[in-house]
């Protein structure tokens, strides 16, 4: 074992917070503590993101908008979304994770506060747009910072973690909702309770995570690297020389082909997050704290699933055959969904949408696992710039969603969308074919390398 590696058996557990990064590779309790941290972050991010949906009815009330025209902001901020991408992404490779991992929290308890107090449609829509930007970067950070600290725990499950963190989000911010708007009837009542959830996950992150140190990170990448023959020469790089390296995933077809399966993938995705609660009272005529219940189950359902998908992706190795069947189930279901009477009960309703829930979650850990694996064969420096591919995609998913998705409601009905949304989740299982790795365990070779 490496010196790098060497287990710290007679530190203190708080002895890391002495340290500006952490010079050793964490194990047991510290490790988990450090990735509690991460999914704790992303979660609360998530939430400040998502809270809008299940209260989306009473803005659009109270401020007289119809559904096209917030289609309109959103689609303006999701491009903000790809800006973030873009500028911040780099900042992970470069700089570390912890910095996109701190502010962007503190910086949306801020903007929740301030959104809770806006006093016009287009002041809140603003305050959105910033707190998207910041978000975007804080996405190829979590994912990197999750690999940091996981190198020889399964990869699918590693991005089951960080599956964990979204569903968390989002199943905060429907059943704070659900439980809450009986009480505090509107939508500011929803800012205030981010903005407090935000302020306090900014600070613990502030004083209890630490980033590994680029020596360390650099270790992890060379043993990772296992197919490079002994007589191989491993030359050390620079710190600038490994960020200049990271530059080809830019410059790889390949790359960019599998990270388009992240816009149909979100356009399924933020359908449920973003709209399946308006969907449920206008389609459905739920109470918006009956119709944020109802879309929990979905999140409750997924996030026991994404950690079933994880495993069978690591034990079988058959990452790409895991993500098509998700995708053809999810979308089934959506037919499914699409298909349901207006008079539907809502236990009817509760058990379609925990369905959907159970077979959404087989996507995104193991499409994650293909993505990373197919980053690392590119350049093994790149990893944080290469999820900030599909970070830069995503809005794509974001400007045809809330453009495209008002208008088909206004013209065919909710109905139409969900079909469409079923027929994006086959799209993903198509699409997947351009990652690495194998359809069939034939043999040995077909393995997971971690």
């Amino acid at each position: 074992m490496s010196e790098i590696n060497a287990p710290r058996e007679h530190a203190a557990f708080w002895s890391y917070l002495r340290q500006r990064r952490i010079d050793h590779l964490p194990s047991g309790a510290l490790r988990w503590w450090l990735l509690g941290l991460i999914v704790l972050g992303w979660a609360v991010e998530q939430y400040e993101a998502l809270k809008v949906g299940p209260v989306l009815v009473y803005i659009l009330d109270d401020f007289d908008k119809t559904l096209v025209q917030w289609g309109e902001i959103a689609a303006i901020v999701g491009i903000a979304y790809s800006i973030g991408a873009v500028v911040l992404s780099r900042v992970a490779d470069r700089f570390g994770r912890r910095p996109l991992m701190i502010w962007p929290v503190f910086a949306y308890a801020v903007i929740s506060a301030a959104g809770a107090l806006a006093p016009n449609f287009y002041t809140l829509a603003a305050l959105l747009m910033t707190g998207t930007f910041l978000m975007a970067g804080m996405n190829p950070a979590v994912h990197a910072a999750s690999r940091d600290l996981t190198p020889r725990m399964g990869r699918a499950m590693v991005y089951a973690w960080v599956s964990l963190a979204f569903t968390i989000g989002a199943l905060m911010s429907t059943a704070v909702a659900a439980q809450t708007l009986p009480i505090w009837p509107g939508w500011r009542s929803q800012f205030w309770i981010a903005a407090g959830l935000g302020g306090v996950t900014a600070l613990i992150i502030f004083l209890f995570y630490r980033d590994l140190s680029p020596a360390v990170r650099g270790q992890i990448l060379r043993e990772a690297a296992d197919a490079v023959p002994e007589d191989e020469v491993v030359t050390e790089l620079s710190d600038e020389d490994r960020y200049l390296d990271g530059r080809q995933v830019y410059r790889s077809p390949r790359l960019w082909a599998l990270s388009t399966v992240i816009v149909f993938w979100s356009l399924a995705y933020v359908t449920v997050s973003g709209y399946v609660p308006t969907y449920l009272v206008q389609h459905f005529g739920l109470e918006p704290a009956r119709a944020a219940g109802v879309t929990s189950w979905f999140w409750i359902v997924f996030t026991g699933s994404v950690f079933l998908s994880g495993w069978l992706s690591d034990r079988t190795g058959v990452r790409k055959t895991v993500t098509a069947f998700g995708g053809v189930s999810t979308g089934a279901c959506f037919l499914i969904g699409a298909t349901l009477p207006v008079d539907t009960p809502e236990t009817v309703l509760m058990a379609v949408w925990s369905a959907t829930g159970f077979f959404a979650g087989f996507i995104y850990p193991a499409w994650c696992a293909i993505y990373s694996e197919t980053a690392e064969s590119v350049s093994p420096h790149g990893v944080g710039r290469a999820f900030g591919i599909t970070a830069t995609l995503a809005p794509l998913s974001g400007l045809t969603l809330n453009l495209g998705l008002p208008r088909v409601v206004e013209a065919w009905g909710w109905s139409a969308w969900m079909a469409f949304a079923g027929l994006c989740c086959f799209a993903v299982s198509v699409l997947v074919a351009f990652g690495r790795g194998p359809w069939f365990r034939y043999s040995e070779r077909c393995q997971p390398k971690g």
